[in-house]
Order: C-alpha cells, then sequence, then structure tokens
C-alpha cells in the first residue's frame, strides 16, 4: 500500500506538499498539484479515511432512517439518497425502522452515537418530537413526510391531502358512485390524509362514505389482499376502489383476479405512489404519482447544503408536487352496472 512518502518520492516533492494537495490544507501551485495527483493515480494511493474524518471533523456518512424497505417507494427514495450520496463522496448507512418508535429511537441513538455528519428521516410514526430529545441541535437534517413547527430542521413534505382528493375524484368522474378504500395501516400517519382526500371528494360529490366499504390494511401486498377479500365478502356494492399505496392496489388487483373479478371491468382501482412495479401489472395501475428518486437526491441536496456548503439560515419547508396518472386500471362505469343500481 502506497504512502504519502512513497506518492512524494514519485512526484518529486516534499511529503508536506502531497499532504497539502490531498488534505487541501494550503495552496499549492497548479503545476506541482498536477505532478501529485498523478503520482496518487499511478501509484493507486488511498488516503486514510480515519486519519481524513478527524482532520476535518466529519465522518463523510449520514444516516437513512426508512420505515419500509421492502416497500418499492421507500427503495426508490432511499437510492435517490444514496446515488446523491455516492457522487458526493458520501456514504449511507440505512436503517429500517419498520415504523416502529422504538426502532427509531434506537437507530437515532445508533446515527448519533456513529457522529454521522446529517440524518434524513423518513416519519411515518405519529409523533416526531422525540427527535428533539434524542438528537444534538447542531446535527443537520432533513424530516421527510412531516413537518413540525417545533422540531427546528428543513422538510419535506407531500400533498397526500390532495392526491386522496384527486384520485377519488377520478373514479367518480368515471361514473362510479359507490367507492371503497383501503387505508394505510395508522390514522396518524401522513399518508392517513389520504383517506381524509377520499372522504372530501366524496362529500364534495354529495356522495356517502360507508363504513362497510372501508378497511384498513397493512400497506403491503397482503393488505391489499385481505382488504379485497373483506369488501367482496360484504354486503355492500362496490364498482371502484381507491387504495392508499400502490403495493396494497396491485395486492388487491391479484385477489379480485383470484376471485374472477375482472379489473377494471369489474372493479376500478387506483393507488397512490407511482411505483414503477404500477407500470408493469396487468392491468397498469392508474395512480397519484409523487416523487421517489427525486424526492430523496433533494433530501441530499438539502443536508449537503448544510454540511459542506455552510448553509445555517433557517429551516427550510419544500412541497412535493403530485400527479394523477391514468392507466389501464380504471375505466367508465359500464352501461350495465349502471342500469343495476
Amino acid at each position: 500500500m502506497s504512502t504519502i512518502k512513497d506518492i512524494a518520492r514519485h512526484a518529486g516533492v516534499s511529503a508536506a506538499t502531497v499532504s497539502n494537495v490531498i488534505n487541501e490544507t494550503r495552496y499549492v501551485s497548479p503545476e506541482l498539484r498536477d505532478r501529485v495527483m498523478a503520482a496518487v493515480s499511478e501509484l493507486e494511493y488511498r488516503p486514510n479515511a480515519v486519519a481524513k474524518s478527524l482532520r476535518k471533523k466529519r465522518t463523510s456518512t449520514i444516516g437513512l432512517i426508512a420505515p419500509d424497505n421492502s416497500n418499492p417507494f421507500f427503495a426508490e427514495v432511499a437510492k435517490g439518497v444514496e446515488d446523491a450520496g455516492f457522487r458526493a463522496g458520501v456514504s449511507v448507512i440505512l436503517c429500517n425502522s419498520d415504523s416502529s418508535f422504538d426502532r427509531e429511537c434506537s437507530y437515532l441513538q445508533l446515527l448519533s452515537d456513529k457522529q454521522v455528519d446529517g440524518i434524513i428521516f423518513i416519519a411515518t410514526t405519529p409523533e416526531i418530537d422525540h427527535l428533539t430529545r434524542l438528537i444534538d441541535p447542531r446535527l443537520p437534517m432533513v424530516v421527510f413526510y412531516r413537518q413540525s413547527d417545533r422540531l427546528m430542521t428543513d422538510s419535506l413534505v407531500v400533498d397526500n391531502f390532495g392526491g386522496g382528493y384527486l384520485a377519488t375524484q377520478h373514479l367518480i368522474e368515471l361514473g362510479h358512485r359507490h367507492i371503497a378504500c383501503v387505508a394505510p395501516a395508522s390514522t396518524n400517519s401522513p399518508s392517513s390524509l389520504r383517506v381524509s382526500g377520499y372522504r372530501q371528494a366524496m362529500e364534495d360529490a354529495g356522495l356517502a362514505v360507508e363504513d362497510e366499504l372501508l378497511f384498513r390494511g397493512d400497506n403491503r401486498f397482503s393488505g391489499g389482499r385481505d382488504g379485497a377479500r373483506h369488501l367482496l365478502a360484504g354486503t355492500r356494492r362496490f364498482t371502484a376502489l381507491f387504495a392508499g399505496n400502490d403495493v396494497m392496489a396491485v395486492g388487491a388487483i391479484r385477489e379480485f383476479r383470484d376471485q374472477g373479478i375482472d379489473v377494471p371491468r369489474d372493479v376500478s382501482v387506483a393507488g397512490f405512489d407511482g411505483i414503477a412495479l404500477g407500470e408493469v401489472t396487468i392491468p397498469a395501475l392508474t395512480t397519484i404519482v409523487q416523487p421517489r428518486y427525486d424526492a430523496g437526491h433533494r433530501a441530499f441536496g438539502l443536508l449537503y447544503q448544510r454540511i459542506e456548503e455552510g448553509y445555517n439560515g433557517p429551516p427550510r419547508h419544500e412541497s412535493l408536487g403530485i400527479e394523477l396518472v391514468v392507466r389501464e386500471s380504471t375505466m367508465p362505469l359500464a352501461q350495465s352496472q349502471k342500469e343495476s343500481k
């Protein structure tokens, strides 16, 4: 393994000059810098990461706490963070909280103990004020999905209410009047606002929200299948379904097909998230698309500005746009269904 002395000897400069170039501690002429960097490349020199972190008082690592790494939505967000981090020379420690308050607390403490340079926290538990008790206020943090007036951190939020409203409005405009809903697992999570949007769209259209047509899923494929099975076993008729996320929508479609229910001829299905899987399901899924990869990229950018670029201004709160993408899983209510009402 090459050392700084090896680089100095190869480049014909002093060891101090090599150190100044590698660590950017003092000005070195372009000509000498080029000679040093050529020697670094030829000898395949790798700086000692621990020593470098001690000099810079940084570890070049950040933490990412996500609620469910098996969910394609959070996987795509994590990829956006990791890709941005890789380009910036920052490593990402990925922690799966499983939407557990206790695990969130444990990982927050772990990341703090490891002296990461910052944390991106994807919040799905009802409260996030515990962050103020566990994290040094000097540690930069970006919170994705929640915003708290008591938590002085940068945040990214999504219009969950508007998305739920838009998806339900689309189904109503197709002529559907009996619209079921497979809701997200928690009544206090940000995604629960999607159900509020569903309710408001139904109310604005003069339609009743029937309790028998509401099922609370587990945010996974199994939740969608369980929801579809429960709704089909009930006595209340429905011609459309809004699922609180795409994976539950896909699970519901699978259960409908297994029971001989055609989507969308018998039941139209709309989801929320815009994961890539929805584009290749049969039928392709109508959904509310929210940024995933770009959200991760932006979250890292906000954090990096505080870590490396010297931004120390007030908390920044950004809202990410949503879009209704209509595919094959929804269609106008069939005339025969209208006549049977």
